[in-house]
Parts: structure tokens; sequence; C-alpha cells
């Protein structure tokens, strides 16, 4: 009658919304016994009233947030672990029973702390590679109050370009006319050329240095750089000084004291050297060899007062007190008040505006002709949210492991239940138990650091430190770490084996299958859904990369070795000897042709102008400068799509002009052949004839759009020479050269580098995240994979006796197999199908960063999904062949 009542009243109740479990355990685990049986009932009421006016979801939200509102000091019971008042014993003899459960069950403790562990090495590896991108340029004494000023470069009401440099005049107008600036810097790129030092009667000791920068007299005081030699308020106060690296007065001067010694530049310019510099360290986004005093131009040009040379990188620092929103109003209206009559004319438009030194490593993407590479914020955020899945993980298989072997420790729990001991006790304790796992695994993964660091940092070319981790806030971290990670993976399973009931448990029923598998089953789907989408991460990843470096350039670049070319000041001289080295060159036959130019692709070009056309008479359209001889277009092997190239006999040439394809349509030409004897002018009087049009290639990486090009014709003039050699013994050729140029050029390095491999040091950083990616996706995969076989042990121990009387009953091998393995299987196929859209979007989002990108093609989700398929089969056959090819009667035995 009970049964059938019961049963009624279930019934009856089947279709009534009940509010959620959750928050009732918690209240009843915090709220005072006087007080609970009240509370229960008035929230009880309170969810029937919601129900009437909200939605079922809504008034279980409520029910929650309630809940979470009761559990205040008024109301909270004092925990107490034990009656017994020394809790010191407690704990003691909490962690005494951890440990002797650790030692006593050695391969459900090495899986769970080996899963632990690589999780904690791969999310301690992210971490510190992140800690160090994000310390860029913050070591600055004013670095929080420390400014870029860039600016927006608008045509025609379209952004056209966003420029790092600015105008020189913008640092003086800033600090006479902002009263919340009180110190500007300036910083000039000087390019590259050849500097020497004699000592008395020893050798000429020389070098070609490419990079130069000048810099106002402030530069040192503002961002406070370590000055090993000279006072850094007059370093740079006088014209002809420059600041020298530590490394680079080795090279120049060795032991001797460099302070006061003299350096000369292309031959002729003498530079007093008035300090010496510690190298830059790596996070900071500056890094330069010699540093010139910007005194040095005051011959060649009025800086406070020009407003159309925009080479100059400046930084502003502000006043304290200073309101960084009404700064960035000011500054956006600058140029309109300086500018305004040019940009009337030309219907243009540019605005200023301020970037903290702090954010310009990460946040400096789709800024043109900035100092260097920087990184990127996206790739930071991806790699944390990868270290983050990956520790996840980790918890994930702790959490399954535990709640898959309470079987074996029921009887524990339903023993210390009988002798007084109360769920808080056993909570407590099993929490010890995962506090006890994840310190021993934040210990051995540091010290695993220790020893992969170095590896770890050849491997990735890196600098990572383990000095980072000795901080005292990430000490505080590192113990946050502990604490965080034994309350989230030992909360569910000391929950699952506190709630056994004694009384089950000695009779054999203790054992809620169906609540903790269901748990699990989400987990493991957890799990694989996250390796899924890692696993075809990488191949996305790998695939751009391949991509990237397999693209067609528009110009081939094989064999080409590139000569920085020589310096000089005597006019005439270079062009006199260049004829000599030509004519040298065509003597050795390893040599197949040789170009000159004034850029190179792979170089990021600076040289940038406004062009106006017939179609844009009064509009500035910017466009790339290159001044190459007729022979750079056959050499890299650049189709004329129109027109003709260049040539040496036409005196015409000298005031003609090629457009690539990309310029040609910038310049509103409707095809290459409609451009062909038009006329070109840089916003002047003079005008260039367009005498062809040739295909586009790619000056920079293809993450970058094509740049439109005009091509200028100086055949005795630019800054590399390129040559065409064979591949056959390229090191003798390399050395003949060298031999031809000491000879011809005794005052110029011999400098060179192969093109392609120039060209692919752009990739060096994707190179980088490619190999950081696929490592740490492999190891989660693996740490997963790890948790499966844990899981699969358990339930093969678990139904060793079903096992054996399928077996007897004339069960095969694959047919138990199948029966142990097939549920684990369907969880991974759902894993795959939560996995595959999310990472679809994922990896469209990062691929939106290329300006050519690969595709995502079905392929590549049917590969990764029998990889996954294929891991997981191999995780979990080995251990179920093991119990379907047993000897049944052994385990009914057991039982």
């Amino acid at each position: 009658m009970g049964l059938y009542c019961q049963t009624e009243y279930r019934m009856s109740h089947a279709d009534r919304p009940m509010p959620p479990k959750w928050p009732l355990q918690l209240l009843r685990f915090f709220i005072r016994d006087e007080y609970l049986e009240e509370i229960e009932g008035d929230m009880e009421e309170v969810f029937r009233d919601d129900l009437e006016i909200y939605s079922v979801a809504k008034a279980r939200r409520l029910y929650a947030l309630e809940s979470l509102k009761l559990i205040r000091p008024g109301l909270v019971r004092h925990l107490k672990f034990s009656n017994h008042p020394n809790t010191v014993d407690m704990f003691k003899n909490y962690f005494k029973i951890s440990l002797r459960n650790f030692v006593k069950n050695k391969d459900y403790s090495l899986i769970n702390l080996g899963g632990l562990v690589l999780g904690l090495i791969c999310c301690l590896l992210i971490g510190l590679h992140i800690l160090q991108e994000l310390s860029y340029d913050r070591f600055h004494p004013a670095a929080g109050r420390t400014y870029r000023v860039v600016m927006d470069m608008f045509g025609n009401g379209e952004l056209k370009t966003k420029s790092a440099p600015v105008y020189p005049a913008v640092g003086p107008t800033l600090l006479e006319e902002f009263p919340e600036v009180t110190a500007y810097t300036r910083i000039l790129p000087f390019g590259n050329g050849v500097y020497s030092y004699r000592k008395d009667g020893g050798p000429l000791v020389r070098y070609n240095e490419n990079n130069a920068v000048l810099a106002d007299v402030g530069f040192f005081r503002q961002f406070g750089f370590k000055l090993l030699k000279g006072d850094p308020d007059r370093v740079l106060a006088q014209k002809d000084q420059v600041v020298i690296s530590e490394s680079t007065a080795l090279k120049y001067f060795g032991d001797e004291d460099p302070i006061g010694k003299t350096l000369t530049r292309r031959g002729t310019d003498e530079l007093t050297v008035s300090g010496v510099m510690a190298d830059f360290p790596e996070n900071s986004h500056m890094d330069f060899d010699i540093i010139f005093s910007m005194k040095s131009m005051d011959d060649f040009a009025e800086l406070p007062e020009n407003w159309g040379w925009y080479d100059f990188y400046t930084f502003v620092e502000l006043a304290p007190t200073a309101s960084v929103p009404v700064f960035e109003a000011k500054l956006g209206a600058l140029l309109d008040e300086k500018k305004a009559k040019y940009y009337q004319e030309n219907n243009s438009r540019e605005v200023l505006w301020s970037q903290a030194v702090e954010d310009i490593h990460l946040y400096s993407q789709g800024l043109s002709w900035d100092m260097g590479q920087n990184g990127g914020a996206y790739q930071i955020y991806f790699l944390g949210a990868v270290a983050l899945l990956i520790l996840v993980i980790a918890w994930v298989n702790f959490i399954n492991l535990s709640t898959a072997r309470a079987v074996k420790r029921a009887k524990e729990v339903g023993i210390r239940k009988v002798v007084g001991a109360g769920k808080r006790q056993l909570v407590f304790q099993f929490l010890t138990e995962a506090l006890l796992y994840n310190s021993l695994a934040v210990l051995v993964a540091v010290g695993a650091l220790f020893l992969l660091i170095r590896p770890v940092n050849r491997l990735f070319d890196t600098s990572l430190s383990m000095g980072t981790l000795l901080q005292p806030t990430i000490l505080l971290g590192l113990l946050g770490l502990i604490l965080v990670g034994a309350l989230l993976s030992g909360l569910y399973p000391a929950y699952i084996l506190s709630s056994f009931r004694p009384l089950n448990v000695l009779k054999g029923r203790f054992y809620n299958r169906k609540s903790s598998f269901g748990f699990r089953q989400v987990l493991v789907v957890f799990q694989f859904a996250i390796s899924t989408v890692l696993i075809l991460g990488t191949f996305i990843v790998v695939k751009q990369l391949r991509f990237m470096q397999s693209y067609d350039l528009g110009m081939n670049m094989e064999q080409t070795l590139v000569l920085r070319a020589p310096s000089s000041n005597a006019e005439g001289e270079l062009s006199s000897r260049l004829g000599l080295f030509r004519q040298t060159l065509e003597e050795l036959p390893a040599v197949q042709g040789m170009t000159i130019s004034s850029s190179i692709p792979g170089i990021e070009n600076f040289g940038i102008s406004g062009f106006r056309s017939r179609h844009f008479p009064n509009e500035d359209r910017d466009c790339y400068r290159i001044r190459v001889d007729d022979a750079f277009m056959p050499e890299f092997e650049i189709d004329v799509l129109a027109g003709r190239n260049f040539r040496e006999e036409m005196r015409s040439d000298s005031s003609a002009v090629l457009l690539n394809a990309r310029a040609a349509e910038h310049l509103g030409f409707a095809s290459p052949e409609a451009a062909v004897g038009e006329k070109v002018n840089p916003g002047s009087n003079y005008e260039w004839n367009i005498i062809g049009v040739v295909e586009n290639y790619y000056q920079e990486s293809i993450k970058e759009d094509l740049d439109p090009i005009i091509f200028f014709h100086s055949p005795d003039q630019g800054r590399y020479y390129s040559l065409k050699i064979q591949a056959d013994d390229a090191a003798a050729t390399i050395a003949a050269i060298e031999s031809q140029w000491d000879r011809i050029y005794p005052d110029n390095p011999f400098d060179f580098f192969f093109l392609d491999e120039n060209f692919a040091s752009q990739y060096a950083a994707d190179r980088r995240f490619n190999l950081i990616f696929i490592g740490f996706a492999s190891l989660a995969i693996f740490v997963a994979c790890l948790g499966l076989f844990g899981l699969i042990s358990y339930t093969v121990e678990q139904n060793r006796k079903e096992i054996g009387i399928r077996k007897i009953l004339g069960a095969s091998a694959p047919q138990i197999i199948r029966n142990l393995a097939g549920d684990y299987l369907k969880l991974i196929l759902i894993a795959m199908i939560v996995a595959f859209p999310l990472a679809y979007y994922l990896m469209s989002r990062w691929l939106d960063d290329f300006a050519q990108r690969t595709t995502i093609g079905a392929g590549m989700f049917i590969i990764g999904a029998g990889l996954i398929v294929l891991v997981a089969i191999l995780t979990v056959s080995g251990k179920s062949y093991r119990a379907a090819t047993a000897n049944p009667i052994q385990a009914l035995r057991e039982e």
C-alpha cells in the first residue's frame, strides 16, 4: 500500500515544475537548523508564486538567486569540521589517509597526478609566454602616462592608411599648446650605412648598420633605458653626437672606452660617441644599435614647423592629473586647425589619436610603417584559452576517475558514517585529498619546468624565464591555482562519496550509477569536444602556414643573392665603381644576372607619396615608390601586362614610370592598356609618362594586401644589388663575389643574404605559433586520452563479474569489447558534433586576419574525426581486449 501511495504521489506531481536541487542542498549545508525548515517552506511558496508570473526557467533562476542571498552571517551555521577541539590533528589525519590512498592505489594515483602535471606544465608554459608578451614596455618610468601619437589618413571620406609615424611638428606643438603634455620624444629611422673606426696603427673596423635612428634629447629621461656611460640629459644634446649599444661598442672598440671616440659614417661623416647604452630589453618594442641626436637634422629641415613629412614616431608623456579622453578629443581636432587649407584643396583629412605605449606590442595590427614586427593580442587570447582548456581537461580527468572509483571507497565511507563521521567531515576529507593531488601536481610541474625551460626556449625560439614564477604575485597565483583546482576537481567527487547511505553500503546497494555515470558522460563529451576543436585548429593553422609559404607571389625569388649596396659621400664614386663591378660579375659564369633597386620583396617599403591622375585630378592617391633599373622586371620574372619595360638606352625613360596593376586600378584606369600613355603627377606641375603596367607581386607577406607601386627608372642608384646565381656550389660563388667586392669596394663590408630566406622570415612568428599550437594541442589530446584510459580501466574492473558471466554464456571477445567501449565511442561522436561548428567559427575568426587565406574544407573535418576516433579506439581497445580474453573463472572466484 505504501509503495502504491508513493507511486500515485509521484505520478500526480510528474508534470509539476520543481525548483532546482542544488540551491536547496547549498542552503542545507550552510543555514542553521533552527531556521532551515522555515526558510525551505518560504522559498517553496515564493517559487510557486513566481511560476504564476514568470516562465519556469526564470522562476528557477530567481529561486537560485534568492537562495544565494540567504547565505549571510546571521543565518549561517558555525562550520565545524569535528567535535574534537584539535582541528590540526584532524587535518593531519586527513593528509595521512590521503597519502595512504595515494600509495595504495598507484595506477589510479599516477594517472590522476600525471594528467594534472601535464595540464599544469602546459598552462605554466603558456602563462610564462603570455606574461612575457604582456610585460612589453611596462618598465618605463611613466609607462601608464606615456602615449604614442598615431594618425588616420582619409581621402574622399574613406580611411586610406593608419600611420604609426606622424609629422615632426606634432611633438613640439603638443608640448606648447597642450598643458597636460609634460614631455615628448621623436624618433626618426636613419636607414642603413657603413660605419667604421680605425685605432691608431690598427686595422679598419667596418660594419653595415641597419638599425640607427635619430632621437630627441629627452629620449633616455622619458623612457628610462639604461645608460652605462654618459649623462642622459647631455648625450643627445649636440648635433653629430651618437649613443651606441653595448654590443655595438664591443664590436667597434673592444676593450677601449668608446666615450669621445669618433665613428665615421659613409667614409666622411664624423660622429662623436657621447654615451653607451645597455642593449635593449627583449620586452621593448624598440631595439636600436645607434642613436643620433635629433639636432643633427637642424641643417636639413625646420622640424617644429613641418606638417608634410610624416616619418617621425612621436611619444608624449601626460601629467598625472591629465584626462586621457579630454586629451584625445583635443588631439583629434589638432590637424583640422593646422592643415585646414590643404585638406580643403585635396579633399582629404587626417586625425591624430593616442596609443598607450603598453599597448603597442599587442594592439598595433593595421598600423602601417611601424618600427618592427609586433605581437598580436588575438594570439595571446587564443593561447590563453588553450592553456585554460588543457587544465580543465586535467581537472575533468580527476573528477571522472574519482567518481568512477567511488564504488571502491563506498565501504570506507559507510564505516566512517557508522562510527559518527558527518557529511561535512567527509566532504573536507575528500577535498583535502584533492588539495594534496593539486599541490603535488604544482610542485612536480614547477620542478619539471626548471628542466624543460631551456629546451623549450630553443625549440620555440623564445626567451622564457623561470624567474617570472618567483615574483610574489605569481606565487600567490600558484597558490590560488592549487586552491581553485582542489575545489573544482574535488567538490563533486566529495559530494558523491559523502552522499552514500551507511545502511545501503553495508547491504551492497551503494552506487547511484545512473546519476554519477550521466555526469561523467557530460564531462567526457566536454573533454573530447575540446580535443576535437584543438585538432581541427591545428590542421587549419598548419594548412594556412603552408598556403602562405606556397602562394604564388607574382615573382621569382629563387637563387637570388642580395648585397647591401655600398655607401659613399663622394659624388660619382659609386657610379664609376658600379660599372666595374657589373663587368666583373659578367666574368663569373655562376652569376646569371644583376639588378639594382631601392627596395626588394620582403622589405617594408617606406617610400610612399600621393599621386594624381586624369581620373583623380584633385585627390592624392597614395602609391609606393621604388627605384629600379631595366633588369628588375626580367630578373624577378615580373610580367609586363601592357606597354613596355624600361630601356637603358632610352633617355626619355628618366621621366617615365611603370605601374603595377594595383596602382593602375588605384589611380582610376579601367585596364592596364588604358593606363599606358597616360600621365601621373605627385601633386605638382611635373608629370611622369606611364610607359607600361606590370603584374602585381607581393612586396610583403600575403598577410597584407597588394600594394599599389610606381616604379621609377634609376639604373645606377639603389640600396640593394640582387644577383641571380646558379644553385651549384653557392658557397664558392659567394666567395668569388666577395673577393671582387673587397677589391672594388674596400671601404664597404660584404653584407649579403638570400632573398627567399629573408622573405620567409616574415612568417617566423606564424611558424612559432604553429609549433606552439601543435605541441599543446597534442598534449591536450594525450591528457584527455589518459583520462579515458583511466575510465575504461575502472569500467572493466567494476564489471569483471558481468564480463565473466557473459563469457561463460558464450559472448565472444569482439562482443565484449564492443559492449565495454561502445558507450565511450558514442560519447566521442557526440563531442565531435558539438566541436565541428565551434571549431569552424573560431578558426574562421583567426583566418580573418589574413588578406589571403586558405579554405576550411569538409575533408579536414573528416580527417580530424577519423584521427580522434582512431586515438580513442587505441586508448580503450587494449584494456578492453585484456578484459575480454581474461579467464572468467578468476573473476567469478574473486567476486
